[in-house]
Protein backbone atom coordinates (compact mmCIF):
# COMPACT_ATOMS: atom_id res chain seq x y z
CA UNK A 1 0.00 0.00 0.00
CA UNK A 2 3.20 2.43 1.30
CA UNK A 3 4.65 1.44 -2.15
CA UNK A 4 1.34 2.65 -4.69
CA UNK A 5 1.35 5.95 -2.79
CA UNK A 6 4.29 6.65 -3.45
CA UNK A 7 4.71 5.44 -6.96
CA UNK A 8 0.78 7.89 -6.81
CA UNK A 9 3.00 10.74 -5.67
CA UNK A 10 5.68 10.69 -7.99
CA UNK A 11 3.62 10.37 -10.76
CA UNK A 12 1.29 13.53 -9.80
CA UNK A 13 4.71 15.39 -9.11
CA UNK A 14 5.41 14.47 -12.92
CA UNK A 15 1.94 15.21 -13.97
CA UNK A 16 2.56 18.94 -12.30
CA UNK A 17 5.88 19.46 -14.37
CA UNK A 18 4.38 18.43 -17.01
CA UNK A 19 1.74 20.63 -16.92
CA UNK A 20 3.82 23.85 -15.28
CA UNK A 21 5.84 23.33 -18.81
CA UNK A 22 3.14 22.95 -21.10
CA UNK A 23 1.89 26.19 -19.19
CA UNK A 24 5.18 27.77 -19.86
CA UNK A 25 6.29 27.65 -16.58
CA UNK A 26 9.48 26.75 -15.04
CA UNK A 27 13.60 27.83 -16.40
CA UNK A 28 13.42 25.44 -19.42
CA UNK A 29 13.69 28.51 -21.70
CA UNK A 30 16.70 29.57 -19.66
CA UNK A 31 20.11 30.06 -21.47
CA UNK A 32 21.96 32.82 -23.96
CA UNK A 33 20.57 32.70 -27.45
CA UNK A 34 23.05 34.39 -29.83
CA UNK A 35 22.35 36.15 -33.64
CA UNK A 36 24.83 36.84 -35.58
CA UNK A 37 24.68 39.12 -38.65
CA UNK A 38 26.75 39.92 -41.67
CA UNK A 39 26.77 43.60 -42.94
CA UNK A 40 24.92 43.29 -46.19
CA UNK A 41 22.45 40.99 -44.39
CA UNK A 42 22.06 43.64 -41.64
CA UNK A 43 21.41 45.93 -44.12
CA UNK A 44 19.12 44.30 -46.10
CA UNK A 45 16.59 44.14 -43.20
CA UNK A 46 13.61 46.46 -44.07
CA UNK A 47 13.30 47.78 -40.92
CA UNK A 48 17.08 48.92 -41.05
CA UNK A 49 16.63 50.44 -44.38
CA UNK A 50 13.52 51.88 -42.97
CA UNK A 51 15.34 53.88 -40.33
CA UNK A 52 18.03 54.49 -42.49
CA UNK A 53 15.87 56.42 -44.73
CA UNK A 54 14.17 58.55 -42.34
CA UNK A 55 15.49 61.93 -41.72
CA UNK A 56 17.98 62.03 -38.88
CA UNK A 57 17.14 64.73 -36.40
CA UNK A 58 19.16 66.01 -33.50
CA UNK A 59 17.66 65.87 -30.10
CA UNK A 60 17.57 69.92 -30.16
CA UNK A 61 15.30 69.23 -33.28
CA UNK A 62 17.95 69.98 -36.08
CA UNK A 63 19.53 67.83 -38.71
CA UNK A 64 21.92 65.25 -38.37
CA UNK A 65 25.20 66.48 -40.25
CA UNK A 66 26.68 62.94 -39.90
CA UNK A 67 23.06 61.18 -40.92
CA UNK A 68 23.06 57.74 -40.06
CA UNK A 69 22.68 56.76 -43.55
CA UNK A 70 26.29 57.66 -43.89
CA UNK A 71 27.90 57.15 -40.51
CA UNK A 72 28.63 53.15 -41.37
CA UNK A 73 30.76 53.53 -44.25
CA UNK A 74 32.81 55.81 -42.28
CA UNK A 75 33.02 53.63 -39.73
CA UNK A 76 33.72 50.72 -42.11
CA UNK A 77 35.16 50.85 -45.37
CA UNK A 78 34.23 47.44 -46.12
CA UNK A 79 30.43 48.30 -45.79
CA UNK A 80 30.53 51.72 -47.85
CA UNK A 81 32.41 49.03 -50.98
CA UNK A 82 29.46 46.41 -50.06
CA UNK A 83 31.60 43.57 -48.63
CA UNK A 84 29.23 41.21 -46.67
CA UNK A 85 31.65 41.77 -42.83
CA UNK A 86 30.89 38.97 -40.87
CA UNK A 87 29.65 39.30 -37.60
CA UNK A 88 28.94 42.87 -38.17
CA UNK A 89 25.95 42.62 -36.48
CA UNK A 90 25.01 40.35 -33.17
CA UNK A 91 22.17 40.60 -30.39
CA UNK A 92 22.93 38.62 -27.75
CA UNK A 93 19.40 37.45 -25.19
CA UNK A 94 20.32 35.91 -21.93
CA UNK A 95 16.91 34.57 -20.00
CA UNK A 96 17.59 33.52 -16.92
CA UNK A 97 14.43 33.05 -14.31
CA UNK A 98 12.50 35.57 -15.52
CA UNK A 99 14.94 38.54 -15.96
CA UNK A 100 16.62 38.86 -19.43
CA UNK A 101 19.12 41.21 -20.82
CA UNK A 102 19.21 41.77 -24.77
CA UNK A 103 22.48 43.05 -26.26
CA UNK A 104 22.66 45.02 -29.45
CA UNK A 105 25.97 45.72 -30.78
CA UNK A 106 27.45 46.82 -33.83
CA UNK A 107 31.35 45.49 -34.65
CA UNK A 108 33.79 48.27 -35.18
CA UNK A 109 37.44 47.13 -36.28
CA UNK A 110 39.93 50.24 -36.61
CA UNK A 111 41.82 49.10 -39.08
CA UNK A 112 38.75 50.36 -41.56
CA UNK A 113 37.80 52.74 -40.05
CA UNK A 114 37.84 56.38 -41.91
CA UNK A 115 41.38 58.52 -41.69
CA UNK A 116 39.37 61.42 -40.77
CA UNK A 117 36.85 59.82 -37.98
CA UNK A 118 40.39 58.43 -36.50
CA UNK A 119 41.43 62.26 -36.14
CA UNK A 120 38.18 63.01 -33.87
CA UNK A 121 38.37 60.81 -31.58
CA UNK A 122 38.31 61.07 -27.86
CA UNK A 123 38.29 56.89 -27.05
CA UNK A 124 39.75 54.43 -27.90
CA UNK A 125 36.95 53.33 -30.45
CA UNK A 126 33.86 54.46 -32.01
CA UNK A 127 31.16 52.37 -30.16
CA UNK A 128 27.49 51.67 -31.10
CA UNK A 129 25.88 49.39 -27.89
CA UNK A 130 23.09 48.90 -25.91
CA UNK A 131 22.12 46.39 -23.13
CA UNK A 132 18.27 46.31 -22.31
CA UNK A 133 17.44 44.36 -19.12
CA UNK A 134 13.44 43.73 -17.85
CA UNK A 135 11.23 41.14 -16.98
CA UNK A 136 10.03 37.99 -19.52
CA UNK A 137 7.34 35.18 -19.59
CA UNK A 138 6.93 32.55 -21.46
CA UNK A 139 4.00 31.03 -23.10
CA UNK A 140 4.49 27.60 -25.18
CA UNK A 141 7.04 27.85 -27.39
CA UNK A 142 7.07 31.90 -27.10
CA UNK A 143 9.22 34.15 -24.96
CA UNK A 144 7.48 38.07 -24.48
CA UNK A 145 9.91 40.43 -23.34
CA UNK A 146 8.21 42.77 -21.01
CA UNK A 147 9.47 47.32 -21.45
CA UNK A 148 12.76 47.15 -20.70
CA UNK A 149 12.95 48.48 -16.48
CA UNK A 150 16.85 50.14 -17.59
CA UNK A 151 18.98 50.69 -20.76
CA UNK A 152 22.52 51.08 -20.69
CA UNK A 153 24.42 52.58 -23.17
CA UNK A 154 27.75 52.53 -25.42
CA UNK A 155 27.07 55.10 -27.73
CA UNK A 156 30.02 57.63 -29.22
CA UNK A 157 29.60 56.65 -32.72
CA UNK A 158 31.91 58.64 -34.07
CA UNK A 159 34.10 58.89 -30.96
CA UNK A 160 35.13 62.58 -30.60
CA UNK A 161 33.47 66.27 -31.13
CA UNK A 162 31.59 64.89 -34.54
CA UNK A 163 29.30 62.53 -32.35
CA UNK A 164 27.20 65.99 -30.62
CA UNK A 165 26.04 66.38 -34.73
CA UNK A 166 24.89 62.38 -35.22
CA UNK A 167 21.23 61.99 -34.44
CA UNK A 168 21.82 61.13 -30.74
CA UNK A 169 23.74 65.15 -30.14
CA UNK A 170 26.47 63.36 -28.22
CA UNK A 171 28.24 60.83 -26.40
CA UNK A 172 26.76 58.12 -24.31
CA UNK A 173 29.51 55.84 -22.59
CA UNK A 174 28.94 53.57 -19.44
CA UNK A 175 25.28 55.57 -18.58
CA UNK A 176 22.03 54.47 -18.20
CA UNK A 177 18.25 55.20 -18.07
CA UNK A 178 15.54 53.57 -16.27
CA UNK A 179 12.61 55.15 -18.15
CA UNK A 180 11.83 56.11 -21.80
CA UNK A 181 12.16 59.86 -23.06
CA UNK A 182 11.22 60.18 -26.65
CA UNK A 183 13.02 62.89 -26.81
CA UNK A 184 16.59 63.22 -24.96
CA UNK A 185 19.35 60.67 -24.70
CA UNK A 186 19.91 58.14 -22.99
CA UNK A 187 16.36 58.05 -22.48
CA UNK A 188 15.53 57.86 -25.75
CA UNK A 189 17.29 54.77 -26.08
CA UNK A 190 14.47 53.04 -25.00
CA UNK A 191 13.41 53.35 -28.54
CA UNK A 192 15.87 51.25 -29.67
CA UNK A 193 14.16 47.71 -28.10
CA UNK A 194 11.94 46.64 -30.64
CA UNK A 195 12.81 44.80 -33.37
CA UNK A 196 15.65 42.32 -33.45
CA UNK A 197 18.00 45.74 -34.86
CA UNK A 198 20.13 48.64 -33.94
CA UNK A 199 17.08 50.98 -34.93
CA UNK A 200 15.00 53.78 -33.68
CA UNK A 201 11.33 52.60 -33.40
CA UNK A 202 8.17 54.55 -33.10
CA UNK A 203 7.10 53.45 -29.49
CA UNK A 204 8.16 50.97 -27.10
CA UNK A 205 6.32 47.72 -26.09
CA UNK A 206 6.80 43.90 -25.26
CA UNK A 207 8.28 41.70 -27.51
CA UNK A 208 7.78 38.61 -28.48
CA UNK A 209 10.07 36.02 -29.73
CA UNK A 210 10.67 32.35 -30.29
CA UNK A 211 14.49 30.81 -28.74
CA UNK A 212 15.75 27.67 -30.49
CA UNK A 213 17.31 26.27 -27.68
CA UNK A 214 19.13 23.22 -29.94
CA UNK A 215 20.98 26.15 -32.10
CA UNK A 216 21.08 28.59 -29.36
CA UNK A 217 19.55 31.22 -31.20
CA UNK A 218 16.21 33.17 -31.69
CA UNK A 219 13.91 35.18 -33.84
CA UNK A 220 11.37 37.81 -33.17
CA UNK A 221 7.79 37.07 -34.01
Amino acid sequence: MKLNKLVALVMAVLTACALLVACGGGAKVDGTYTVALDSNTYFAAQEVKNDLDSTDKRPDGSDAQVAFSRLFGMLDSRVAEGTAVADYYTATLTLNGGNYTLNKKIAVDMEYVNDAVKGMMSTDIPMLELTFTGKYTVDGGKVTLEVPTKVDAQVTPVAGMADAYTRFGGTYTDVSADAADDTNFPGKFFYYFNTLYFVENAAVSPMTLTVDAANSTFTIG
